[in-house]
């Protein structure tokens, strides 16, 4: 039974490690995995139970429950360019540790672990193991059925129930490549600046994380149509506010913009969200949930060189704050 789950898995999973996978395909990919894996661990998403739900509130942001991180899965394009790069980077690990056996640690794995399991199906388990941490129970507890369901426990190092923005590793298991993606567009509400910097220095040096870069961009929005009444949204960038990198984490976190002159009619701010998973591959704007632009709401009427202050306050809720301080 395992074996034929094994090659179910594995079957579905195909399509997005595809580069050249069309959307629909995906899509189908996305859903198709996420009833295997619900199937597996006993989880019905139209009647969640109140511990599959509830998130916990810690001290460096929110923690989305078993509801929440499942599904995430059905974002296909999301899930697609996370596994490419992932892949991507464990290839790179191999050339920079030769004949050593990868270890990964996913933090946040949710219930299905879908940063790191799927890669079972391509290594094997002499060249990668893999470490899952979440702080829910019930998450880690469903990422274990799977494993044993599957027959992937030879891939498996460990299962540590924890908040990843404070565990500190064990100096004999330091992972050679670290994968967390806990966050929400424009960094906001989940603790992901907090995980980088607690986790990205305790890599083995030459070790990788990922995602590579977070970008904060402060755009302007414009809206219009075009010549058969379609209508077209536009950003115009103004500045990049903030970047999160695992090799620079303590990177400044607030400043000053000045609007440029003149200002696009009818702009609406926005901050933009741009990830560099690995190397080229990137989630771009309105790719998924993480990349749809944040209308900023708390900034009155702009106008041409008004000046700006900005901060990213990243505990207990994190965010993006601006607030007017002059103008030009």
């Amino acid at each position: 039974m395992a074996v034929d789950r094994l090659a179910e898995f594995r079957n579905i999973c195909a399509p997005l490690f595809s580069e050249s996978a069309f959307p629909g395909e995906q899509l189908a990919t996305a859903h198709q995995l996420f009833d295997l894996l619900s199937g597996i661990v006993g989880y019905d998403d139209t009647a969640p139970t109140r511990t599959e739900v509830t998130d916990i509130f810690l001290p460096t942001g929110k923690a989305i429950a078993f509801q929440g991180a499942a599904r995430c899965l059905w974002e296909y394009a999301r899930t697609s360019k996370f596994l490419r790069g992932v892949e991507a980077a464990l290839r790179e690990a191999q050339r920079r540790f030769p004949g050593q056996r990868l270890r990964l640690l996913e933090a946040g794995c949710g219930p299905f672990a879908l940063l790191a399991l799927p890669l079972a199906c391509r290594f094997e388990p002499a060249e990668v193991g893999f470490t899952l941490l979440d702080v829910h129970e019930r998450s880690l507890s469903a990422a274990r059925r799977i494993v044993e369901t599957l027959g992937l426990a030879d891939y498996v190092e460990g299962y540590v129930r924890t908040d990843a923005a404070t565990w500190r590793c064990p100096e004999a298991k330091r992972p050679h490549v670290v994968v967390s993606e806990t966050m929400q567009n424009g960094l906001k509400n989940e603790p992901q600046l907090a995980i980088t910097r607690n986790l990205a220095p305790q890599r083995l040096p030459g070790g990788l994380f990922l995602p590579e870069a977070v970008a904060l961009d402060f755009s302007l929005l414009t809206h219009h149509r075009d010549n058969n009444e379609v209508p077209i949204s536009r950003s115009h960038p103004v500045a990049t506010v903030f970047e999160l990198t695992p090799d620079n984490p303590e990177a400044a976190l607030s400043g000053r913009i000045t609007l440029p002159t003149p200002l696009p009619s009818n702009a609406i701010p926005v901050i933009n969200t741009r990830i560099r998973v690995y190397g080229d591959i990137c989630l771009d704007e309105n790719e998924c949930s993480l990349t749809i632009p944040i209308p900023i709401r708390t900034l009155p009427v702009l106008a041409a060189g008004q000046v700006l202050d900005y901060a990213y306050l990243w505990h207990p809720r994190p965010r993006m704050h601006f607030s007017t301080m002059a103008t030009g």
